[in-house]
């Protein structure tokens, strides 16, 4: 067996959260998801069924880690979302999944159209997420394999910013307007990218996302290249946060009737 070095891995992270802090300051934590085909949570690790006496939805555990630096740790049972399961591996695709019943009239005008949309959501191979770890990337003692902002358009731009500084090109996303897990934790674990989200309309109502949030998602691999760029972006002056608006330093253009005492008291 593999000896981990659980303290070198939290100082790693805690540096990394804290670059994406002093440069994005975002209002919530960073937060740290593993995702394991073993059950294999950590001793102690505290679990929404036992601590919550329910289960609760993926959504609803990344925003206990986000804002309230919560460590959450799921097996199956502590699942609440019927969608997710199918999303994250749990069980295979039920019929009613995949000819689009589930969701129609909902978010289609007929059952075919659904039935495209359905399939084009990406989900994890059965049995991939047998136990998802989660805790704010500063306090993480585990190698995340998914790790997601949540900001404002601004903060998150300068995600992409730092992301693309030494890899170039553009992001593409995958993205359907609900199903957020499909997006945050899915698409970037199978692509090893970066994902832009706009977060659905269930973690809105039950994860208390606000509409003025946007989320950030990459995979691990890009954690360097990330941490990098935003000290170099930041550096060359290009963009920063908060946003310098050039607004600020321009000649301001007062009320007419203002002139009087303008030119009385010698301001030019």
């Amino acid at each position: 067996m593999v000896e981990v070095d659980r303290e070198k891995i939290f100082e790693t992270n805690r540096d990394a959260a804290g670059i994406i802090e002093k440069y994005i300051r975002p209002a919530s934590f960073p937060v740290a998801v593993r995702i394991s085909e073993h059950q294999d949570l950590p001793e102690g690790t505290r679990r929404p069924l036992e601590a919550l006496g329910h289960p609760i939805t993926i959504c609803q555990g990344i925003s206990m880690a986000r804002n309230m630096g919560w460590a959450l740790g799921f097996l199956r049972e502590d699942h609440a979302c019927a969608p997710s399961f199918v999303s994250l591996g749990l069980v295979e695709a039920p019929e009613v999944w995949k000819n689009g019943a589930l969701v129609h009239p909902l978010y289609g005008e007929t059952q075919e159209i659904c039935a495209r949309t359905q399939e084009a959501l990406p989900a994890l191979p059965l049995g991939r997420a047998a136990s998802i770890l989660l805790a704010p990337l500063a306090k993480a003692d585990f190698k995340p394999d998914i790790i997601l902002v949540y900001g404002l358009p601004a903060q998150v731009a300068r995600l992409v910013h730092s992301a693309l500084y030494r890899r170039g090109g553009a992001f593409s996303t995958t993205y359907a307007g609900r199903n957020s897990c499909t997006s945050e934790l899915v698409a970037p674990l199978l692509d090893q990218s970066c994902h832009l989200v706009v977060p659905g309309s269930g973690e809105r109502l039950f994860a208390h996302t606000q509409d003025h949030e946007m989320c950030f998602t990459f995979h691990r691999s890009w954690l360097d290249d990330i941490t990098f760029g935003l000290a170099a972006t930041h550096k060359a002056g290009a963009m920063r946060f908060p946003t310098p608006f050039s607004g600020m330093r321009a000649k301001v253009d007062f009320p007419k009737k203002y002139k009087e005492l303008e030119n009385q008291f010698g301001i030019k």
